[in-house]
């Protein structure tokens, strides 16, 4: 018994952890990014150049050369326009208003758009628009940064391979991003963290598989995110959520991740529901901090520690967690299983 408690607290102790080294690695990648997109806006500006491309600002190291997204006209199109309207015979004052005009055109913020469009992207990406991959990524630095709110990213039955669970990588950041939408089908495979989400609100994960990960979806300061049919195989933990609200966790298919399923920290009023939950030494985790959790209908068996943990076995009066209607075998504190 002392084994197998001294391996539950770990999982707490790990996700803790994770937190200062991944958000200093996603700090430092938006960082550099915004340098990079700037160094690139500046140069383009001063060449007349500036194009519209994919909506992607290149951040990667790998890449000495960022595209500057443009709102529609260049310099040199704007001239022409001017020089069009000027021999049509209209007025000085026209003439200044049409391309004063254009200019603001011409600066104005790209916007993010639904629709996806296909994309050829590479590791390390800002994404500032909606993009649909057309090929794999095999990335020995973080795969890709999202840098716009409400946009989605397709995986379109990709993968995204990272250089390893100890490189302090990640396959897709999400920093202080809301309303993000990844789906699936794809895969996100041997990062420090599959998805690292830090203080988003109303994201959204579904269709994805998650493989090979320290951790597959990692949570921390985020509130009211959506994790929907994913599957997540061979991670030390399949989902972690470290002082996050509100999240629903739901239909997931969670199998042989190493420590844990599910774990949270520091959380609270959180939803977990229909999911299956196999072969981790806990299955369902909760610190003593995580507060108001909700847990119902879940199928959270044959792990080789306990199935569901509240808390090392805090009474449920303390934390006020509610467990209705869970197939599993055992719990702690006692009581938590369906008809058990």
């Amino acid at each position: 018994m002392a084994i197998q408690t001294k391996k539950i607290l770990s999982i707490a102790m790990l996700a803790s952890l994770l937190v200062f080294s991944l958000t200093v690695s996603s700090s430092a990648s938006l960082s550099y990014a915004t340098t990079g997109g700037n160094q690139a806006t500046a140069q383009n500006s001063e060449d007349g150049n500036n194009s519209s491309k994919d909506g992607i600002s290149q951040s990667s190291s790998s890449s000495q050369s960022s595209e500057c997204l443009s709102g529609g006209s260049t310099t040199g199109s704007c001239n022409n326009l001017s020089f069009q309207v000027n021999q049509n015979g209209n007025s000085e004052e026209e003439v200044a208003a049409e391309e004063a005009q254009t200019t603001t055109a011409s600066e104005a913020p790209v916007t993010a758009t639904n629709a996806p469009v296909s994309a050829s992207v590479s590791c390390g990406e800002v994404i500032k628009q909606s993009v649909k991959l057309t090929s794999n990524l095999d990335c020995k630095t973080d795969g890709l940064i999202i840098g716009e709110d409400g946009i989605t990213l397709d995986l379109n039955g990709h993968t995204i391979s990272g250089p390893g669970i100890s490189t302090s990588k990640v396959g897709i950041m999400l920093s202080d991003m809301d309303d993000v939408n990844i789906v699936g089908p794809g895969m996100i495979e041997n990062f420090q963290a599959g998805v690292l989400n830090t203080g988003g609100q109303d994201d959204k994960i579904s269709g994805v598989t998650f493989t090979g990960n320290q951790i597959g979806s990692f949570n921390t300061g985020a509130a009211n995110t959506a994790i929907e049919d994913n599957q997540f195989f061979n991670n030390n933990i399949g989902v972690a959520s470290h002082s996050s609200t509100g999240s629903s966790l739901v239909t997931n298919l969670f199998k042989s991740n190493d420590l844990a399923g599910i774990t949270f920290v520091n959380s609270a009023s959180n939803q977990v529901s229909f999911n299956t939950i196999q072969g981790s030494v806990s299955g369902l985790f909760f610190d003593g901090q995580s507060r108001d959790n909700v847990v119902t209908s879940n199928n959270i068996l044959d792990n080789s520690g306990v199935d569901i943990n509240n808390a090392n076995g805090l009474p449920l009066n303390v934390n006020n967690n509610i467990f209705n209607d869970n197939n599993c075998n055992s719990s702690v504190p006692a009581g938590l299983c369906l008809g058990k």
